[in-house]
């Protein structure tokens, strides 16, 4: 067994490289595993389609990391030292209707809110009153995001101290259609909010995810949406930079199957060749809990029988990549394509509506429901020299009604060519000939690229009021240290604060930090 190591850390996500840059600053001799040739998980930028054109494979939007600090104070360096440079477009995201008409939330609220006018004055007011409303209790939401969670009736507990506070409790058992429907009136208007949120993937009427709403335009309107210049998948990149940095090491190709037990502890890994590693303080795990038991043993019944019990979302997604001789253009004009997340959807919401019932029956959409990005419109460096890319993702069913997840290998190119066809009807250029090549990603390789998104679900667990702070995962499991296995740790988008790009691992070092009586301002801030 290899020893010199004061922990191991299993996976190279985004959220467990997080953990690692932070221990690591705070002294720690880390050693990071990666069972893929490549780290970063869902946080990455590879050439899909053709050499120098860049894709983001998975995650691109970095929206609620904008608000760790982390970035916000740079606590690693990550922006100062280790090469991580944003890219903040004027308009955060877009819509663009089948009538070819747009609506364009902005940074700025006045501009959001004439845009939003063209549709219904009423709207426009109740919209900057709502973003006054959200920015308000901005502070209250972000406070608990990039720390552990307080425990769940502690929070609930707090939120029912104040007018503001139940008022959200409210809207965390309602879903976020209740919400928009109670402040807005136009249909395009509501469509517009409800796909935007929906991109947490959650369906606009499922229950207990209305908190996602009142997060929504304070944050937007506070912290700009980034993007990554280079691509998704330079904030892995600097964090591994600055792992190493502070004399740590990351390796890739290393299959952990197993984490070492001693005396009820987790005190090292052993690799699928055999080659074991000594962990002197902790392990760090980026395992789903469905798969906890394949690690580790001994668990409690009911830990386990809760983890495996994990509901992912309603619904997964497909990626679709193109390599592009010029940039798409849209039949409702130019501005709206420099959003950094643009949505294709129907006019009409009961149209839009209808989409998510069809995934829960197992079937594709029968309306357009694309969000795409042009990169390229922000950050040339990601194609040749006059060239293109197009990130296109589209919700879809895990599960096909015929044949299962197991029939996307065979008709996931189909699927592709479907929704080439409906982005063409809000795309006059988008022909063959302007096509380079494509890169598809369905659910099924969504689950194949990492063990974190089982059921084909990106953000590794539904977003779900009983999987929610102080519950996520599971209450047992939401102080990321595993019952059982003293010295193991959980670190994943499955875990509090959620799926996306969060910078959640932070939390889970303070969590280590302070098992090992450090306190965490004074070693990483002092």
């Amino acid at each position: 067994m290899t020893s010199g190591y004061d922990t191991i850390v299993v996976g190279a996500g985004h959220n467990s490289l997080t953990t690692a840059a932070y221990l690591a600053k705070a002294g720690e001799n880390i050693l990071v595993l990666e069972k893929n040739p490549w780290i970063g998980g869902g946080v990455v930028t590879h050439e899909l389609t053709e050499p120098g054109f860049l894709h983001d494979r998975h995650s691109t939007a970095h929206v609620f990391i904008q608000g760790n600090p982390m970035i916000t104070q740079d606590e690693l360096g990550l922006i100062s030292d280790f090469g991580l440079k944003y890219i903040y477009p004027d308009i955060s995201f877009a819509t663009i209707f089948d009538d070819h008409t747009s609506l364009i939330t902005y940074q700025d609220v006045d501009r959001t809110c004439k845009s939003i006018a063209q549709f219904s004055e009423k709207d426009a007011d109740s919209y900057r009153k709502f973003t006054e409303m959200s920015k308000r209790i901005l502070p209250l939401l972000t406070s608990s995001l990039y720390v552990p969670p307080a425990p769940q009736g502690t929070f609930f507990a707090m939120l029912d101290q104040s007018p503001e506070g139940r008022d959200i409790m409210a809207a965390m058992q309602k879903s976020v259609y209740d919400l928009v429907t109670e402040w807005f009136e136009h249909e395009k208007v509501i469509i517009h909010l409800l796909k935007f949120t929906s991109e947490a993937l959650a369906a606009p009427e499922e229950k207990g995810t209305g908190i996602t709403l009142y997060l929504m335009p304070g944050f937007v309107h506070t912290y700009p949406c980034g993007l990554p210049e280079g691509g998704s998948g330079e904030l892995s990149n600097a964090l591994v930079r600055c792992i190493e940095h502070h004399g740590g090491t990351v390796k890739t190709d290393q299959n952990v199957v197993k984490i070492i037990q001693e005396g009820g502890k987790a005190v090292g890994v052993r690799l699928e060749s055999g080659e074991e590693f000594k962990a002197k303080n902790a392990v760090v795990g980026s395992i789903h809990p469905h798969l906890l038991d394949q690690y580790v043993s001994g668990l409690d019944d009911r830990v386990m029988k809760n983890a495996k019990g994990i509901q992912p979302a309603s619904f997964s997604a497909m990626n679709t990549h193109y390599a592009l001789n010029e940039a798409p253009l849209f039949h409702a004009g130019q501005e709206a394509a420099q959003a950094l997340l643009l949505e294709l959807v129907p006019s009409n919401l009961d149209d839009f509506r209808r989409t998510f019932d069809n995934y829960r029956y197992g079937m594709t959409a029968d309306a357009t429901s694309i969000v795409a990005a042009i990169h390229t419109n922000h950050d040339p460096s990601r194609a040749p020299l006059d060239k293109a890319t197009l990130y296109m993702y589209s919700f879809m069913p895990f599960a096909l009604k015929d044949g299962g997840s197991a029939m996307w290998d065979e008709v996931k190119e189909k699927v592709a060519d479907k929704l080439l066809t409906d982005f063409r009807k809000y795309s006059y250029n988008m022909t063959s000939d302007n096509i380079i090549s494509r890169y598809v990603d369905s659910p099924l390789d969504m689950l194949r690229s990492s063990d974190s998104f089982q059921g084909g679900d990106v953000h590794g667990t539904g977003p779900f009021l009983h999987q929610f702070g102080g519950h996520r995962p599971t209450p047992e499991l939401s102080q990321f240290a595993v019952p059982g296995v003293e010295n193991f740790y959980l670190a994943g988008p499955f875990m509090h604060p959620g799926g996306g790009v969060f910078g959640g691992g932070r939390a889970t070092a303070i969590k280590i930090l302070d098992d090992f009586g450090k306190d965490f301002d004074d070693v990483i801030l002092g």
